[in-house]
């Protein structure tokens, strides 16, 4: 195996060498001085000292049933179209409400006052904690501890260092108890501080067995997958570096997925990190991610528990596709030394080419696995194109391995991330059949700004979408500055999506029958939210009918193509942005250049349209505005690089 692994190796280096594309080289990750170590904190409490303690009631059937809810294939595409549900929300033991936080066993410790919080999820293996935490002092600190591993005391984390106005998780605590160590320092009192643990997420593996994070998934793997460790080629080493193992949460379920870190063309040294759109698709899931680095096994076949890192909870969601299944973030704390940011190649793929992956299969150490590319194709359940691959030669991928990244050999004898894994139905049984993975030749162009800073694209921008939850209501803008402040929060409450599309900066540069888009604004005491047009008929409709309501913020918001205004058909070389209005109070839209999304938008509208994938939208609660025929109405098209 190891012959014939060497000899496809070669044989995928001359091929790569025959496509020229924008790369990136491969580097070793950097971390700044002095990096952040989570394995050095200590509570300031004593474990003889009391405690305030929370117990929930032991899981119900229907609360235990719900990780297998996800598991059955759709349209005969396997879990890996899913992200590998491994624990479940419940509710706090004091719901939403505060903790008193005065009637708290408060001790005296250096510089202030500390006390101990106790919450127990029967038979939970392991607990994520959901926080809920205020205070105007920026020094106010928590420290966290699973009953598991009580040794292992993550923070201080400050709640400067918190997302304010949204929930925090805890790191993965082992064991059926957390205990949350919160501080104040001097001169701060219980009743200026506001704590709350509305969520917790409770940790099992699959068949509901105990386990202790993340060492349990160790030997879960199926028997025809393959240690990093029995492939050491030097290529082979340095490429494992660079991936990780994924925990995350959203709405208080726990998930696992696996991630790149990616390196960018002027070699930044900036973490970005490639997954899955199906894993990370929202910036809650981002804030809760927790990365698992040298998740490897020590000797070949040896299934110990290796010296793995495990960095800070946190990072920001970027940019993402719902349609191609990809999704870019960039880790708020630095990933561990010894880490690789991976090589890329945007070209595509020639059908025939090698190409490997490696993934952490059921959560289980790093594995290496090997297939043919097929070419692109149409999935059964998306609406972008992707890579396949099949007949695999060593390994395959299972649930777990989604968002790992499929590699090409390079001309310098190393690896090229070329997409991350989407879906697909090869298994040790079936070996020959096929997997997806996203294009990153298709991505590209959406992730340029990030990856190739540098690359000429003149006239172009891209449009980011936000969402703020108290509005309910989505905003999108073109505006570096915008997007800089919306970011930044100099207009709190909003947060990206991920999803963006491109558009056009200047008229000179834009293909003929461009048109400008422009923005009104609709006055708070009419709504407070925005609208969009590319049509200048349009847009003067709204100017005369709404000017009391509506405020014209810029006839030049961007500069967009028209589609044919009785098919909905777009030029060539764009493909369509849809858009849609908020049925409840008529005043809210959304603009996305997602099929996928629209599809979910549009679900219950029509018999011909069955719901989607991961759709969270209730039928019935977005009506389809746009030229052409419903549900390809269309009132934008955007360039497609």
């Amino acid at each position: 195996m190891l012959k014939r692994l060497a000899t496809g190796f070669v044989c995928a280096l001359v091929a790569a060498a025959a496509n020229a594309a924008t790369t990136a080289p491969a580097a070793a990750y950097r971390p700044p001085l002095p990096a952040r170590a989570e394995t050095a904190a200590a509570f300031l409490t004593s474990d003889a000292a009391p405690r305030y303690t929370l117990t929930l009631h032991a899981p119900t059937t229907a609360e235990l049933a719900s990780l297998k809810s996800s598991a059955a294939p759709k349209n005969g595409v396997s879990i890996k179209a899913r992200r590998l549900k491994v624990g479940f929300a419940r509710a706090g033991p004091a719901g939403d409400r505060a903790l008193p936080l005065a009637a708290l066993p408060w001790q005296s410790v250096s510089g202030g006052t500390a006390a101990r919080i106790e919450v127990q999820s029967p038979t939970a293996s392991s607990i994520r904690l959901g926080i809920d935490l205020e205070s105007s002092d920026p020094r106010v600190a928590l420290r966290f501890a699973g009953s598991g591993a009580p040794q292992r005391v993550y923070g201080p984390f400050l709640v400067s260092e918190l997302r304010r106005g949204r929930r925090s998780w805890s790191p993965i605590l082992d064991g059926d108890t957390a205990t949350l160590e919160i501080y104040l320092p001097q001169g701060v009192s219980p009743g200026s501080v506001t704590l709350a643990i509305p969520q917790i997420s409770h940790l099992v593996v699959a068949g509901l067995a105990p386990r202790a994070e993340p060492v349990d998934e160790i030997g879960q793997a199926a028997s025809c997958e393959r240690d990093i460790a029995c492939l050491a080629t030097p290529a082979i080493a340095a490429q494992a570096k660079a991936v990780a193992k994924m925990y995350f949460s959203e709405a208080g379920d726990s998930f696992l997925c696996t991630g790149t870190l990616v390196n960018d063309t002027l070699s930044s040294n900036t973490p970005y990190f490639l997954t899955a759109s199906h894993c990370i698709d929202s910036q809650e899931a981002a804030s809760t991610l927790q990365t698992y680095w040298f998740f490897d096994a020590i000797a070949c076949g040896n299934h110990t528990v290796p010296p793995f890192a495990s960095m800070p909870v946190g990072a920001t969601l970027l940019a993402r596709s719902d349609d191609y299944d990809w999704a870019l973030l960039r880790l708020d704390h630095p990933p561990p030394a010894g880490t690789t940011l991976s090589a890329w190649n945007s070209a595509p793929i020639n059908a025939g080419t090698q190409v490997s992956v490696m993934h952490h299969p059921e959560g289980d150490l790093k594995k290496f696995s090997q297939a043919v590319a097929a070419g692109t194709a149409l999935t059964p359940i998306a609406s972008g194109t992707y890579n396949v691959a099949d007949h695999y030669s060593l390994g395959t991928t299972e649930a777990g391995s989604s968002g790992a990244a499929l590699l090409t050999a390079s001309a310098s004898g190393g690896f090229e991330l070329r997409g991350t894994l989407f879906a697909g139905s090869s298994s040790c049984h079936a070996p020959q059949e096929a997997d997806y993975y996203s294009r990153l030749d298709l991505a590209m162009p959406l992730l340029a700004q990030y990856l190739d800073p540098n690359a000429a694209n003149p006239g172009k921008a891209v449009v980011v979408e936000f969402y703020h939850s108290g509005l309910d209501d989505y905003f999108m803008t073109a505006s570096a500055i915008e997007i800089h402040d919306l970011d930044t929060g100099v207009h709190p409450g909003w947060v990206r999506t991920g999803l963006r599309f491109l558009v056009y900066t200047d008229p000179a540069l834009a293909p003929p029958g461009a048109t400008p888009v422009c923005r009104f604004y609709v006055l708070p005491q009419f709504g407070n939210s925005h609208f969009y047009s590319a049509d200048p008929n349009e847009c003067a409709q709204v100017q005369a009918r709404f000017s009391g309501q509506w405020f014209d913020e810029t006839a030049t918001a961007f500069y967009i193509a028209l589609p044919n205004k009785s098919t909905g058909a777009c030029p060539a070389g764009t493909h369509a942005v849809y858009r849609f209005l908020k049925s409840a109070n008529q005043l809210h839209h959304r603009y996305t250049a997602e099929a996928d999304l629209r599809n979910c938008l549009y679900y219950g509208l029509s018999p011909s349209v069955t719901e989607p994938e991961n759709c969270s939208t209730v039928a019935g609660e977005w009506i389809e505005e746009g030229y052409g025929t419903a549900p390809n109405a269309t009132v934008m098209c955007s360039p497609d690089s």
